[in-house]
């Protein structure tokens, strides 16, 4: 395991959460916001300071992260979707990295020991796609956090908009390991 490999992260903090009624990064869980929780769990395991990109209610999310190793970045087009923010996101990213993590700001759930798990497994093997995978019901899903070895940069700047990282994961299949997370 290579523990002298560079990771830095982006954290999707952008969308409206229409459904919910109010921008799910700034509900507060456990004491503190969404964002600023996982910020703060992201930030302490890289190297770089972490992109948080942002769109709608942008200087509330990034006061939520003012005093963390964070670089808010707003994404102008955060409504055409996800794609877009990673994207956005990916520009902002080292250049000197071996990885790049991809991780939603709404996933509570989401602990320290989880994040170590994925870190471990692609430490393990930095030239694989490394995504959580986790048990709903009676079948596996997966998704973010995922960890895309740092020669996905271009490919992560080049998404369609409206789509999130999956066309991605989909498209190299082959060399993706899943690592199962509470």
């Amino acid at each position: 395991m290579n523990r002298s490999l560079k990771l830095s992260a982006i954290l999707l903090a952008a969308g409206p959460s229409s459904r919910l009624g109010q921008p799910k990064q700034l509900v507060v869980y456990d004491g503190e916001t969404l964002v600023r929780r996982s910020a703060r769990l992201l930030s302490v395991l890289l190297d770089d300071p972490l992109v948080a990109v942002t769109g709608y209610e942008a200087s509330k999310v990034a006061a939520q992260c003012e005093d963390l190793a964070v670089n808010c970045v707003f994404n102008p087009e955060w409504e055409k979707g996800m794609g877009g923010s990673i994207a956005r996101g990916a520009r902002y990213v080292s250049n000197v990295t071996d990885g790049i993590l991809v991780a939603v700001c709404d996933q509570w759930r989401l602990s320290r020991p989880d994040l170590d798990r994925l870190v471990e497994s692609w430490r393990a093997a930095p030239k694989r796609i490394h995504a959580a995978n986790w048990l709903e019901g009676a079948a596996y899903v997966s998704g973010p956090p995922v960890i895309f070895p740092a020669r996905f940069r271009g490919d992560l700047k080049g998404l369609d908009k409206s789509r999130g990282a999956r066309q991605l994961i989909d498209r190299h299949m082959e060399i993706v390991e899943f690592v199962e997370l509470e």
